[in-house]
């Protein structure tokens, strides 16, 4: 509902008064409260009671004090302490806030809107129990999450309707702005599940004026035809707010369009006077009701005057697909029409699970992301309407101007436009823009390039996004550009692994290349090893051509040949590294791609005959080992030629799942003299027996150099000292696949910062493996190291003993 010139109805002075309490769906404070037995705390000592009792804040206690106070500790100090909570530095944060909830209930709702605030997506589930206006203030701002706080949100909202429609109407026409914008779309999202009736009848309790922009916001007007505007009564009595349908005319609307707009009548109390108050009995479980596409509302194209380099005098000509030009007032409308654009909405379903004891989450940046949204019907004729080539020609120069005007986000429109009018050459120029974008701390636009190259899908954009991936060292924008590899190659039917393949640039090797200097022509050969050669006319192997002489007439053929060696070279060892990401990482492929793509690619089949590979099961465990053999047919240990059916997975072997056939394995190869790509058979290895695979620890070692564990802290291990809260790193961690963690425990430690004092030489007393989510200080191991990945076991180990 808008007054004049466009700007929303503002009424002011409307407050919920709702007194907080708890709505516990059947069985989940029990729940909760079992959750007192996963907070381990290490070894409980005698000074913990008195430390509690003389803290001002939680933030002046230990992470292992702070787990014992919560599950067991004295009842009137636990109270005090949450009730100005800081932010905990726990990983086990969900059991704790969990295990407060349940045992201090209304006492631990700053705890719980502190934490679920910091990380909405891991910790939103901490307020579906709590019925407050703060709670509904927050979860309103989770709708357009990706993650699992979007899930938090619509379970709060239905277990809470009524008293949402309480708590965000007030925000929903009070001033512009995100507390009003978010009001607005929980109160959408509750009206198309069907609460529209509630929250008519609750936006009454506010009065008319209250009803009235609270309908037009919602789209319950009488009619769809009808305005409703704000009018005063002939009488004015009391300053009352009536409504009655607008005739077309601005009259009135002057009078109501003003930010100070008070329902009098309401005199902002709440509707804690309806006879329903308070009588929700809540609903337990998940929401049943998905709502309908869009339910967010339209999303207008921008408006306002455009910026001085996207007026059509400063933009090339648009060509007509039938012949002509665009006209400046279409190009114009274009410009109009594509401020539009944008990424879709939040794709369903909203991921994550409440009710097992560890709550399935899905942080925003490993959900499902947004493809770029479709345009609307004005802006798809429009760009029909042009020329494909000259609609890009338009769009890059669009790119060049928001660019050189600093990439104002306002502008951002710019960029996601490009999936609409973009051709090849505009995804060329993107790449290298997109892949800076993350250094520079544009994450925001980065990620909208990624979603530009995946909506448009063609074989360069993807190109792109896989080396964006690639040369990634891993975080959310990392997380965010794999799951639109996935997306993209789910498109072609393939996992991400057989897209890379399949993009696998081949140079033109495929097309037999030549150095071609006009009168005489030199073929272009490659060894094994992927380097390039040419042949002389004698069929002899050349390590580069003859220089060109007076009578060649393409004398640029030989730097030609330089330029092609060394993007060869690269190639080459793109796609090694990337093969040996995939032993890592145990990315698997079907049997038939191994022959059908890989064997016959220039580049990629030279590498893939010299690694061995292995047949693997459901549970990603090694069944056979295999390599190629020099016909193309697969062959075991025993040198036996093997069949495998095409949909087998296979994926490049790690030798810690060999066992006893590592040695064997070795002999063939080097029997063959085969000279692996990348370390494989012969890489450093640590194999555990059968008796240490079932134990739940590894002895330790020692002496060890503190130079040598700080080097370890520079790669993937992980120091605890800044998590305990002391100045000391006693434990070292590396995350291993499957939710695991390899800890390794220091003695005396190293500390956590070069001003301190230097540590001495140190021990390392034990190895152990744990949950990931775990804070790691139980004094008993109860996770077998053969529950552990081996490949990924092994290097980490490999990296531990090396500092020996």
């Amino acid at each position: 509902m808008a007054g004049s010139g466009n700007k929303p109805i503002v009424i002011e002075g409307l407050f919920c008064t709702d007194e907080p309490v708890l709505v516990w769906a059947d069985g989940e404070r029990d729940r909760w409260a079992a959750r007192a037995a996963a907070l381990d705390h290490g070894r409980e000592q005698e000074s913990w009671p008195l430390a509690v009792t003389s803290a001002n804040r939680l933030s002046d206690l230990t992470p292992a004090q702070i787990s014992w106070l919560i599950a067991k500790g004295p009842d009137g100090p636990a109270r005090a302490l949450i009730a100005d909570p800081p932010m905990l530095r726990h990983r086990q944060r969900m059991d704790l806030g969990r295990v407060a909830v349940a045992r201090f209930e209304l006492d631990a709702l700053p705890l719980a809107l502190s934490e679920a605030g910091e990380s909405a997506d891991v910790l939103g589930l901490l307020m579906l129990p709590f019925r407050a206006p703060e709670a509904a203030g927050l979860v309103a701002g989770w709708l357009r999450h990706l993650g699992s706080a979007r899930l938090w949100a619509r379970l709060w909202l239905h277990r809470h309707a009524e008293a949402a429609a309480r708590a965000l109407i007030p925000a929903a026409v009070g001033r512009p702005g995100r507390a009003r914008q978010n009001a607005g779309d929980a109160l959408r999202y509750l009206t198309a599940t069907g609460q529209g009736p509630l929250i008519q009848k609750t936006a009454e309790g506010y009065g008319h004026g209250a009803l009235a922009v609270t309908g037009a916001l919602l789209g319950l007007e009488a009619s769809p035809n009808e305005q409703l505007t704000l009018l005063p009564p002939p009488s004015a009595a009391g300053g009352q707010l009536a409504v009655r349908p607008s005739t077309g005319t601005a009259a009135g609307e002057r009078e109501a369009a003003g930010a100070g707009l008070r329902d009098a009548d309401a005199g902002g109390r709440s509707a804690t006077s309806s006879p329903a108050a308070g009588r929700d009995p809540g609903v337990g479980g998940r929401a049943s009701t998905v709502p309908p596409r869009g339910w967010y509302g339209p999303q207008p194209g921008r408006k306002g005057k455009a910026p001085h380099w996207a007026r059509p005098e400063g933009l090339p000509p648009v060509r007509r697909a039938d012949g002509g030009v665009f006209s400046a007032e279409e190009t114009a409308a274009l410009v109009g029409a594509l401020s539009g654009a944008r990424l879709a909405d939040p794709p369903e379903p909203a991921p994550g699970d409440p009710d097992r004891s560890r709550p399935v989450v899905v942080e925003s940046s490993a959900a499902r992301q947004p493809l770029v949204a479709g345009l609307d019907e004005e802006a798809r004729r429009l760009v029909a309407a042009g020329e494909r080539a000259g609609l890009a020609v338009f769009g890059r120069a669009l790119l060049d101007a928001w660019l050189a005007d600093g990439m104002p986000a306002a502008e951002s429109w710019v960029l996601v436009a490009q999936a609409h009018l973009g051709d090849d050459a505009t995804m060329e120029q993107l790449g290298p823009l997109v892949r800076s974008w993350p250094a520079k701390s544009r994450y925001a636009r980065a990620i909208d390039g990624f979603a530009v190259f995946a909506t448009v899908g063609s074989d360069v954009a993807l190109r792109h996004l896989l080396a964006i991936e690639a040369n990634m060292s891993g975080g959310s924008t990392n997380e965010r550009a794999v799951d639109y590899l996935t997306q993209a190659a789910a498109r072609r039917g393939l996992s991400v692994t057989q897209l890379a393949d399949r993009l696998a640039i081949t140079h033109g090797l495929d097309a037999g290349p030549a150095v071609d200097y006009g009168p005489r022509s030199f073929p272009v050969v490659v060894d094994e090893h992927l380097t390039a050669h040419v042949t002389g006319p004698d069929g002899r192997v050349l390590a580069r051509p003859p220089k060109p002489g007076v009578k060649d007439t393409n004398a640029g053929a030989y730097q030609w040949f330089l330029q092609f060696k060394k993007d060869l070279r690269a190639t080459a060892a793109a796609q090694t590294a990337r093969l040996e990401r995939e032993m890592h990482g145990r990315r698997l492929r079907p049997a038939r791609d191994l022959a059908g793509v890989l064997l016959p690619h220039p580049i990629l089949g030279p590498i893939a005959r010299r690694l061995l590979w292995g047949e693997y099961d459901t549970a990603n465990r090694l069944v056979r080992a295999l390599r190629v053999a020099e016909d193309g047919s697969l062959a075991d240990v025993h040198d036996t030629t093997v069949i495998v059916g095409g949909d087998t997975p296979l994926g490049i072997v790690h030798p810690a799942d060999l066992g006893d056939e590592l040695a064997g394995w070795a002999q063939i190869i080097a029997d063959y003299e085969i000279l692996q790509p990348f370390p494989q058979l012969d890489r450093p290895v640590v194999a555990l027996t059968g008796e240490q695979r079932a134990s739940t620890a590894l002895a330790g070692f020692g002496p060890v150099s503190p130079d040598a564990i700080e080097a370890l802290m520079r790669g993937r291990w992980h120091g605890n000292g800044y998590e305990t809260g002391t100045s000391t790193h006693t434990q070292l961690r590396r995350a291993l696949p499957g939710g695991l963690a390899l800890l390794a425990e220091l003695d005396p430690g190293v500390p956590t910062s070069t001003y301190l004092t230097p540590a001495g030489e140190q021990r390392i007393t034990e190895i152990w493996v744990d949950d990931v989510w775990s804070d790691h200080w139980q004094r008993e191991r109860r996770i077998p190291l053969g529950a552990a990945d081996p490949a990924a076991l092994s290097e980490s180990l490999v990296e531990l003993y090396a500092v020996r």
